[in-house]
């Protein structure tokens, strides 16, 4: 009886571990201002992921379903290395999972 007390509350434990972590791109916004210093795309498990840094972080560019946001391509295609942009954020940095926060909108800032 112990032994399947501990097995179920391992296996509820990891659940509530993988359902946070794919929810965890719908949470955390922050809005912050930076420059785009280099892009570049990252290949993991057969896809792509756009990547831009901007001061000493790393931040993706993915579409999220929950958002109705399936833009991702052309958020990284208009944003231009050597500009700075208003950016809205979401999710956290895990770097144990290679996870970063996503960049769900932008705005252009004129110097």
């Amino acid at each position: 009886m112990k032994k399947l007390v501990i097995e179920v509350l391992f296996v509820v434990i990891v659940t509530i571990g993988v359902i946070g972590i794919a929810f965890s791109g719908y949470m955390n916004k922050e809005t912050t201002t930076c420059e785009i210093e280099d892009k570049w795309t990252k290949r993991k498990n057969e896809t792509d992921i756009y990547l831009v840094s901007c001061g000493n972080k790393v931040y993706k560019i993915s579409d999220l379903l929950f958002k109705w946001k399936f833009d991702s391509s052309d958020i990284y295609s208009k944003l231009k290395v050597g500009k700075t942009y208003e950016i809205t954020t979401t999710g956290f940095r895990i770097p144990l999972i290679s996870e970063y926060q996503n960049i769900n909108s932008y705005k252009q800032i004129k110097k």
